[in-house]
């Protein structure tokens, strides 16, 4: 059968697999995420598109990866990953969403259209993973149906982590386009390179003494599956040096639980420690040091708790003398965050550090990309103290990832804990050269550059730790965050507010940020530091609200900057529903 007469026939496979409502359908970085039940006939329509992507690439392997990463377990999402490993080229999403957005009767007409340049007996290559959503193998099997329609090939991987699939997708293009029985064992591919590479260079630091605990949240989602492969690895090694895991929140088979009260976006927007289910009733070693992931382990924050009965010179941090604490009392405190800023910074500390003992034939050149809401104190940090270059670009990794391309080493970390590290060519091939214990060459070699992957990045945090001979206290010690704050205000409709390219500044309502600049002004009065205010507002990209963020020198201060910005949004923007609550008046905040 000819694709054109493939075509005629889709009509009506789709009477199956009606889409609720194509209007709700936008494309962005994430992909398209709804909740679950709004995806049905969206997912077979992702198959087909899928193979078409690839029989533009010369049959090389796409990938479709079905999760809705930190959000609740009731939503689900889909995405498309291109050959190289990284996200879908922006170019394509108007295509993906005007594919969804044809009618059933459209459909042939649409398909004759995109595929008129393909061969009959040309054979695409899906790569195909999923989380632990309860939706997620029905949303499999529809993309399934959409591939085999194409007569494509599709690779079935199961459970995997977002960052997995990418990496796999990267991994299968680099070897060719591989028959099925060739991608049974993907997974120890991949833990096997990063847990080796990692234990061989732990064993080589002589400034590390002991091993390393973490406490790791997995956010009862897919990725404590893949941390218990890693954990094993590191258990079966011998020696004095091992990273030790103990991990948490891994009940995958409880749906209901996945990213509930726990993972890198509970904690970062809460400040507070994850809910750990089962409790655990028994003691925990070293309290002081935990990570968290979020569900398909993509994002990752560092952290520890505050314990209230613990004292420390500023009052709220971990005593170093604690080495033992009830898990009970751990998990109803706050926490200090070393969240996505810290993360850049860290690495940006250690690459200027490292490069000053390696010789190479030009000025190599170190960039961290930040949006804009990075805090202020780690942008100073990153100018003032290391000097290196600090790019500020829209929200949406596509932004950051295609920033930190210009530079021989592009740091990428959102706050909330997205991100990776990206390498030029050159500095590939220079270290090629280098020995295989070189500190370079070892962080190269544990990054995945294809997207943000917190399990590699716990690997490289804990690796760039033990070299520095670091402890949490000294990566603390970096800068002290100015205090912010977040909130979001409901508006009639969003495009009507525009801001600039960098989401730092409303062009129109002139008035809002007229009113914005004000605000800011006063708070630095309030708090006698001039330039430490900030504040910004933007629109949702997938409804009608409007972010505000807002740091100040104090939190008084920051409560009453980012009260007053949403008011202020809400009388000039549109504003729907209740009012925000008007912020404090100034002479009680002063006094």
């Amino acid at each position: 059968m000819t694709l054109d007469e493939r075509f005629q026939k889709f009509e009506t496979l789709l009477k199956g697999f009606k889409i609720t409502d194509s209007s709700l359908l936008s494309y962005g970085t994430a992909g398209f995420r709804l909740p679950a039940d709004k995806l049905g006939g969206v997912a077979i329509r992702l198959g087909i598109l899928a193979c078409i992507r690839s029989l533009n690439l010369q049959c090389r392997a796409v990938g479709v990866m079905i999760t809705a990463s930190h959000n609740p377990p009731c939503d689900n999402g889909m995405k498309l990953v291109d050959p190289h490993g990284g996200m879908l080229d922006a170019e394509w999403e108007p295509v993906v969403v005007s594919f969804m957005s044809c009618s059933d009767e459209s459909v042939s007409e649409w398909l004759s259209e995109h595929c008129c340049n393909f061969q009959d007996d040309q054979l695409p290559h899906v790569v195909l993973g999923f989380d632990t959503r309860e939706s997620s193998p029905a949303l499999a099997n529809e993309v399934n149906q959409g591939v085999s329609f194409m007569h494509g090939i599709c690779h079935e991987l199961g459970l995997v982590t977002t960052p997995q699939l990418h990496y796999f997708v990267q991994y299968i293009n680099s070897i060719g386009s591989p028959c099925s029985n060739q991608l049974v064992d993907l997974e120890t591919i991949y833990v096997h390179h990063f847990a080796e590479r990692f234990t061989t260079a732990l064993e080589n630091l002589q400034s590390c003494t002991e091993s390393i605990h973490l406490n790791i949240d997995c956010a009862h989602g897919v990725g404590s599956k893949v941390l218990e492969r890693f954990r094993a690895y590191f258990s079966s090694v011998k020696g004095p040096r091992r990273l030790i895991l103990h991990l948490y929140n891994t009940e995958t088979e409880n749906k209901e639980l996945l990213n509930q009260n726990c993972g890198a976006d509970f904690v970062k927007i809460t400040l507070n420690a994850p809910k750990l289910t089962p409790p655990n009733e028994q003691s925990i070693m070293y309290p002081d040091r935990w990570a968290t992931i979020d569900g398909d382990a993509d994002r990752l924050i560092y952290f520890r708790p505050i314990f209230t009965h613990c004292s420390s010179s500023s009052g709220n941090r971990l005593n170093n003398d604690m080495k033992e604490l009830h898990l009970t009392e751990a998990v109803a405190q706050q926490v200090e965050l070393l969240d996505g800023d810290r993360i850049s910074c860290l690495f940006a500390h250690f690459l200027v550090k490292v490069l000053k003992s390696v010789s190479s034939d030009r000025n190599l050149t170190i960039g961290v990309i930040q949006t804009a809401y990075a805090n202020s104190a780690s942008t100073r940090y990153l100018t003032e103290h290391l000097h290196v270059s600090v790019v500020c670009v829209p929200t949406g990794v596509k932004h950051l990832h295609h920033a930190a391309q210009s530079f021989d080493f592009g740091i990428y970390f959102e706050a909330n804990g997205h991100g990776t590290v990206l390498f030029s060519k050159h500095i590939l091939n220079f270290a090629k050269n280098l020995n295989v214990n070189n500190p370079l060459r070892t962080f190269i070699d544990l990054t995945n550059t294809s997207i943000g992957d917190a399990i590699t990045d716990i690997l490289l945090v804990e690796y760039t730790l033990a070299w520095l001979n670091w402890s949490f206290i000294n990566w603390f010690s970096m800068y002290d965050d100015l205090p912010s704050k977040q909130l979001k205000v409901t508006i009639a409709k969003r495009d009507l507010i525009q801001v600039t390219w960098d989401e730092r500044r409303v062009t129109s309502p002139t008035e809002l940020q007229i009113a914005i600049d004000e605000a800011v002004q006063q708070a630095d009065k309030l708090v006698d530091k001039i330039g430490t205010s900030r504040a910004f507002v933007r629109p949702s990209g997938t409804e009608d609200t409007v972010r505000i963020y807002a740091e100040s020198y104090t939190h008084e201060a920051t409560d009453w900057l980012s009260a007053t910005i949403a008011l202020i949004t809400y009388r000039l923007a549109g504003g729907i529903g209740p009012q925000p609550t008007p912020p404090k008046p100034l002479h009680s905040i002063c006094n």
